[in-house]
């Protein structure tokens, strides 16, 4: 059980970060949403959007490459070669990237970003896209080596700095200048203490561009690239369809709510970074029962938590809109439900994503992730005219099915691991009665919501122990998922 018990711990403490993330959503929302207004926050909502797009192709995937060839090696020089290589292709694409965006900032402002009045910001996010790209680099490699407390402690240290300069900057009246002027700090800041991290634990390289280093990498990770766009289109293109058809406003409104029923991600993330790398260091050593087992757990501790906060968050929309936003932002309340929901789904598709990456199955993942992607741009045309913001939700509720049915069937015939059917409708039960209570409260405001929760918390899993939904040995690997230490 070691192994697993490792894995358990470096989920929690990734969990931690993923808290820490959630509060700032949380704590910048009503920020954000109450000091910039509709338009505004959707012109940030874009740009965060924009960044996501963006990101990928920057990265050429190597970074997703590097974990799965840094698997189990143990020769520093090899790993110093292949690193500032990587290094070296990922900051010169970068900043090739952003200087043709800071090229055309003003045909892309008055496009996708409300006007000419957005021309600054924009100039302003070519320079957050290298500061970015680079430091997800630098982070990732932590992750390559499950060097999960360097992870952890670089992830929280950005979120708490970026909630405290972004709050400032825009408390003080500068507004989303300020916002994005502190992202550039902050990210500045970071970029120079992950590559002190890097440089004490392998030293100096020169910087190279060695094809025959390179190679492996790029063949790896450029066939994900078309799957990188694909997987933005599929989550996040809707904003640019709302922006074009219905305008700033409308984007914010929309993001807003797809923020608070996305946040079901929270309890899928810890997961998924921690399992890449296991399960890759797994498979090098043919331990493919103990693969299996990670599957196992994986999918099913995520459910532990996602099924009942997806009902939580059917009873709460409203109050939570009302609580973080502003009234102009209730309209949207019956996109939380129907988001959450899909990123439920879609987050299950990141177990059987890992599998096809394991092995090593890219050109099938970018031609799934394409076809999704055409199926959601398309659906998002049709239905957002007609119907608005709904139209968009239920685009992304059809979407993030589909992915995760084609993903999950193609996954289980390659490597088909167990999946405790009974214990996901187990779960359901217990969340039904959470529901009904948390229903009849009916809270509003900050403190009666996590009143509430707490209470939720309590009924639903006092019912999942009264129907025996857990082992003694399930019992045994949750508690150690409390403990962080290494």
């Amino acid at each position: 059980m070691t192994e697993y018990k490792l894995f358990a711990q470096r989920v929690g403490l990734v969990g931690i970060v993923n808290i820490i993330v959630s509060l700032r959503g949380l704590i910048l929302l009503p920020i954000l949403t109450k000091t910039l207004g509709t338009e505004l926050y959707g012109v940030w909502t874009q740009i965060l959007v924009t960044i996501s797009l963006l990101l990928p192709i920057g990265l050429l995937n190597l970074n997703t490459a590097m974990i799965r060839f840094f698997a189990g090696e143990k020769d520093k020089n090899k790993i110093k070669r292949d690193f500032y290589a990587v290094f070296t292709l990922i900051t010169l694409f970068s900043v090739l990237l952003a200087s043709i965006f800071f090229a055309f900032s003003e045909p892309l402002a008055i496009a996708f970003f409300g006007g000419s009045g957005s021309i600054t910001f924009v100039r302003l996010l070519s320079l957050i896209i290298i500061l970015t790209t680079v430091d997800i680099l630098y982070i990732e490699f932590f992750r390559a080596f499950q060097q999960m407390k360097k992870y952890a402690g670089l992830s929280i240290l950005q979120q708490i700095l970026e909630i405290i300069f972004i709050s400032y900057a825009v408390l003080s009246g500068y507004s989303l200048f300020g916002a994005l002027l502190s992202l550039i700090v902050v990210r500045a800041f970071l970029l120079l203490l992950g590559f002190l991290f890097i440089r004490s634990q392998i030293g100096l390289g020169m910087p190279s561009l060695n094809v025959s280093v390179l190679k492996p990498y790029l063949r790896f990770g450029l066939p994900l690239l078309p799957a990188g766009i694909a997987y933005w289109v599929i989550n996040l293109s809707d904003r640019y369809v709302i922006g074009y058809f219905l305008g700033m406003t409308s984007v914010g409104i929309y993001s807003a709510a797809y923020n608070i029923g996305s946040v079901l991600s929270i309890f899928m993330t810890p997961i998924g970074l921690n399992l890449f790398p296991t399960i890759s260091n797994l498979y090098e050593n043919n331990r493919m029962q103990e693969l299996k087992t990670h599957l196992k757990y994986s999918l099913k501790f995520y459910l532990l938590f996602a099924i009942p906060s997806f009902f939580g968050l059917v009873v709460l929309s409203k109050s939570l809109l009302a609580t973080l936003t502003t009234s102009e932002f209730l309209s949207a309340y019956l996109v939380v439900p129907i988001v959450a929901l899909g990123v439920i789904l879609f987050n299950c598709r990141a177990v059987f994503l890992n599998i096809m990456m394991l092995l090593k199955r890219t050109k099938v993942i970018g031609l799934t992730y394409g076809i999704v992607a055409l199926f959601n741009l398309v659906l998002n045309i049709i239905l957002v005219p007609k119907i608005g913001i709904i139209g968009a939700a239920i685009s992304t509720f059809l979407t993030f099915f589909a992915c995760t049915m084609i993903l999950g069937i193609l996954s289980y015939k390659e490597l088909p691991f167990e999946i405790d059917i009974k214990f996901i409708l187990k779960s359901f039960i217990a969340s039904v009665p959470m529901a009904i209570v948390v229903w009849k409260i009916d809270p509003y405001g900050a403190v009666d919501i996590l009143v509430s929760v707490g209470i939720a918390v309590l009924i639903y899993f006092g019912v999942l122990v009264l129907l025996r939904g857990f082992t003694k040995e399930e019992y045994g690997f949750l508690g150690n998922m409390l403990r962080f230490q290494q």
